[in-house]
């Protein structure tokens, strides 16, 4: 019985492997060369996300495939309980500074402030809110799509 039990998680491991690396070679075959420098960024308004200013670095957000995005946050601007439906959601600080927390209901207590250099997840489906005090952060997220922001009511 022992046996049986460790052949299948083996074979459950091999397979999980399997299909995880068949998605990565498919989906990375459809990711083109970039290479930016900063001036080369191209910035916008996106009106889902309160105005905030997005930049598509690589892949298609809008799609399930991987992309890299970049947010960047006003001074003094409060993010309300929000979450995405995109898959393996990982951010990093690149300026200024973020105030985070998971959870659906704004408790300032709760933010945990995340200067450059710093790095969270925003796992599928899991609210989290923000804000920014007296400068503009910077976010760079990568992740897989398809994105969108649904936010707690």
């Amino acid at each position: 019985m022992k046996y049986l039990r460790w052949v299948l998680a083996f074979t459950a491991v091999i397979l999980v492997c399997a299909a995880v690396f068949h998605y990565g070679a498919a989906n990375n075959a459809k990711l083109a060369v970039v290479s930016l420098v900063p001036g080369d960024i191209s910035w916008g308004t996106d009106p889902e996300l309160h105005g905030l200013e997005t930049a598509a670095l690589a892949g298609d957000p809008n799609i399930l495939a991987p992309y890299a995005q970049r947010i960047r946050i006003p001074a003094n601007r409060k993010l309300a309980p929000h979450s995405h439906p995109n898959r393996a959601g990982m951010i990093t600080v690149l300026s200024g500074t973020l105030y985070f927390a998971y959870g659906d209901k704004f408790d300032e207590t709760k933010l945990k402030e995340l200067p450059a250099g710093s790095f969270f997840t925003e796992p599928k489906g899991m609210p989290h809110y923000a804000l920014t005090k007296g400068e503009d952060a910077v976010l760079q997220i990568n992740a897989i799509g398809a994105d969108g922001t649904a936010y707690v009511k």
